[in-house]
C-alpha cells in the first residue's frame, strides 16, 4: 500500500546521505536515535505519539527524514497542523511537496473537532497514504484505539503529537515518546531564525527491550 506527506519551509537541515531501511522501520538518519527505536528506527505501521512539552516545530524536524522519503512514494498528510508548514524544508530534505497534503481544519468547537478527528482516521485508512500528522491533546482511549486499528488497517505510520502532561495516561500507541526540549525550543522558523534545540528523549512505550531507552541529539 502506499501513504501522503506534508511540508514545514524555511528550516535549514542536514541529514544522512542515504536512508536505509528494513521492512519493519523507516531510519531516521539520526544514529543515536535509531539505536533507542525498537528495531532500530520508525515503525512504518501503526501509531507513534510524540509527548512534547509546547507546540513547536522542533520536534517534527526529527521526523522529516523519514517523511521526505515516504513522499517519494506514497503520501504525507498533515492534518489540522499548529502552524504554516514549511515547503522549503521538506525540499531540502529529499520531499515531493507534490506528495505532501495539509488538511486545515479550524478547531473552533466541537463538531470541528469531530471534523477533525474523522479526517485523521479517513487519512490513516487512505490506501495510498504513508504517514498521516495529528496534534491532538485530549482523546479518549476509545477515540486512540480507533485511529491505531484504521492505521492499521490503511498500512500506514500515524504520528499523533500530544502535550507531555498525557506521559502517565495508558495508550493503545504500539510506540510512544517523550521530548524535553533543552533549553526551550522556539515556536517559529524562517529563513533570517533559525535555531538548533538540544532534545531528550525517553521512550515509554515500545517493546520491551526499548522501554526508558533514551537518547540526547540536536536538531
Amino acid at each position: 500500500m502506499k501513504k501522503n506527506e506534508i511540508f514545514h519551509d524555511g528550516v535549514s537541515l542536514t541529514y544522512g546521505d542515504t536512508l536505509t531501511t528494513n521492512k519493519e522501520t523507516y531510519s531516521s538518519t539520526f544514529d543515536d536515535l535509531d539505536r533507542a527505536l525498537p528495531d532500530g528506527g520508525w515503525p512504518r505501521v501503526g501509531i507513534t505519539e510524540i509527548l512534547i512539552p509546547t507546540i513547536n516545530a522542533n520536534a517534527l524536524r526529527l521526523l522529516l527524514p523519514a517523511l521526505a522519503e515516504i513522499s517519494n512514494k506514497r503520501w504525507v498528510v498533515l492534518v489540522s497542523p499548529p502552524y504554516t508548514p514549511f515547503s522549503l524544508a521538506w525540499r531540502q530534505a529529499g520531499a515531493d511537496v507534490s506528495k505532501i497534503l495539509v488538511v486545515d481544519l479550524p478547531e473552533s468547537d466541537s463538531s470541528n473537532r469531530t471534523n477533525i478527528l474523522w479526517a485523521y482516521e479517513q487519512a490513516l485508512r487512505f490506501d495510498d497514504c504513508g504517514a498521516a500528522l495529528f496534534w491532538g491533546d485530549e482523546m479518549s482511549t476509545v477515540e486512540l484505539r480507533k485511529l491505531y486499528l484504521a492505521a492499521e488497517m490503511g498500512d500506514t505510520w500515524g504520528i499523533v503529537f500530544r502535550s507531555i502532561k498525557f506521559a502517565n495516561y495508558s495508550s493503545p500507541a504500539s510506540l510512544r515518546i517523550r521530548l524535553d526540549a533543552l533549553p526551550p525550543s522556539k515556536c517559529h522558523f524562517t529563513p533570517d531564525n533559525l535555531s538548533s534545540t538540544k532534545l531528550k528523549g525517553t521512550i515509554i512505550k515500545g517493546s520491551s527491550y526499548s522501554i526508558g531507552q533514551q537518547f540526547l541529539l540536536e536538531i
